[in-house]
């Protein structure tokens, strides 16, 4: 979920090793990586421009915002704002760790990620259950995936929409499914901190004193609750073509041929029609 800092080169030696396999196959790095010097210089050098012309053209994308907002505190305010139980809202913050083991963040802002984590749990801790005695002053997860599952205020008051969170809650059902079927690839522990993937169980059970409880759920359930949803699913809400495969062509002006390149910056903003004006 964060970023780290890595030198062109670096990068392209990665590149090199996906891109070239056999001089992969010949590396002695323990990582499997090129060895930049054995490369031709002048083709080394023509990739880390290209890289450089994209990392900038990524910078001028983003507006050169480094901040990076996450899905975890919406999902406790969310949580309240519905009257959701805390252990609902413990489930739902699970839920948005394992979002980012798909592409949702990078489809959606996080306080959708955190509207829709809150959904699939709600859905997950409802579907073919008894509903539980409701604790005062909370609403049940049964309660919850209906209000959430249907169109309503709550759209324009958490600024999203219900097709959304079904798009959302299909591809953590996806996930879901996945572990099941792999018993290797396992989602979020009990606790909302993740451990490192990359740790084995062994060193899961030594870092953390415990061992992480394998889903709960089987292939079957999951699969019935898809075609539930997809019985009462609404229509993809309309989205706008790009109309080109450029994504410059939505752009005008004399700063097109700026984009990505060291000459100037360009600065793109966005928002709703009327508020982002020309600077």
């Amino acid at each position: 979920m964060h970023d780290t800092l890595k030198k062109p080169r670096e990068l392209l030696a990665v590149s090199y090793a996906v891109r070239f396999p056999d001089l992969a196959a010949k590396s002695k790095h323990p990582g499997g990586e090129v060895d930049l010097d054995t490369m031709d210089p002048q083709v080394v050098e023509h990739d880390r421009q290209r890289l450089l012309a994209v990392e900038r053209l990524i910078l001028e994308t983003i507006c050169f915002n480094f901040t990076s907002r996450m899905p975890f505190a919406y999902v406790i305010k969310i949580g309240r704002a519905l009257s959701a139980t805390k252990k609902l809202t413990q489930f739902a913050w699970r839920l948005a760790v394992d979002c980012y083991r798909t592409l949702l963040p990078i489809q959606y802002p996080p306080h959708t990620i955190a509207l829709g984590s809150i959904y699939v749990a709600a859905l997950l801790s409802s579907f073919e259950q008894p509903k539980p005695p409701t604790e005062e002053g909370s609403l049940s997860s049964h309660e919850i995936a209906s209000y959430l599952g249907k169109h309503g205020k709550w759209e324009k008051q958490f600024q999203s929409q219900v097709e959304d969170l079904e798009v959302i809650a299909h591809s953590v059902i996806d996930l879901l499914l996945t572990t099941t079927q792999n018993s290797s690839a396992n989602t979020s522990p009990s606790t909302p901190a993740s451990p490192s993937p990359h740790l084995s169980m062994r060193h899961q059970v030594e870092k953390y004193g415990h061992s992480f409880a394998s889903s709960p759920y089987n292939n079957d359930q999951l699969i019935r609750l898809k075609i539930s949803m997809r019985e009462t699913e609404h229509a993809p809400r309309p989205r706008q073509p790009l109309g080109n495969a450029d994504p410059s062509a939505l752009y005008g002006g004399d700063d097109v041929p700026l984009l990505g390149r060291n000459d100037g910056t360009v600065r793109f903003l966005f928002g709703p029609p009327g508020v982002v004006h020309s600077v």
